[in-house]
């Protein structure tokens, strides 16, 4: 497989699918991804976001060696897919140690702005809540954040997750 062609290809479900498959079988080459989602055109970039989590749903632990620089690269300020397919993965892969405060930090950040995109705060709201369980001191830094986005009712979406997260962060309280 071409990995460069197919990911210029459309941004597609299926082309999604069928890069994955093909990465799932050939690990060796998801080095070769990660390099298209951080320095690819932006039509590679999104494809290439998109593909990550499609081989997270596969199998998460092809993911693992990927999770530091994935972290590291919200840094950079990438194109929303990246930052909402990076965040959705840490929703469901295990959060290194080494990130966890920058990721907690980077994620207040996207809550807080008005130009973050629904689901970058959605699956935020969900990875910086699995932080607190293992740093319950934090929540009092999060459940703000969170109980604002519900009250501006900036989405149906953001309004439920919020509010399934604010219980289970209160409970981290007692």
């Amino acid at each position: 497989m071409d990995l460069k062609a197919q990911l210029e290809d459309r941004n597609l479900k299926w082309n999604w699918d069928k890069i994955a498959d093909y990465l799932v079988l050939n690990p060796a080459l998801l080095p070769d991804l990660l390099e298209f989602m951080f320095n690819g055109e932006p039509h590679q970039q999104k494809n290439a976001a998109a593909v990550f989590g499609k081989i997270c749903d596969q199998d998460k632990s092809l993911i693992n060696p990927f999770l530091i620089p994935l972290a590291q690269h919200l840094r950079t300020n990438p194109v929303d897919a990246s930052k909402r397919s990076i965040i959705r993965l840490f929703q469901f892969c295990e959060i290194p140690e080494e990130v966890e405060g920058e990721l907690f930090d980077q994620i207040i950040d996207y809550l807080k702005s008005s130009e973050e995109a629904i689901a970058i705060k959605a699956f935020g709201m969900t990875v910086a809540r699995r932080i607190c369980q293992k740093y319950p001191e934090l929540t009092v830094e999060l459940i703000p954040r969170i109980e604002v986005l519900v009250e501006e009712k900036v989405s149906a979406g953001i309004v439920n997750r919020g509010r399934k997260e604010l219980k289970k962060l209160q409970k981290l309280l007692t």
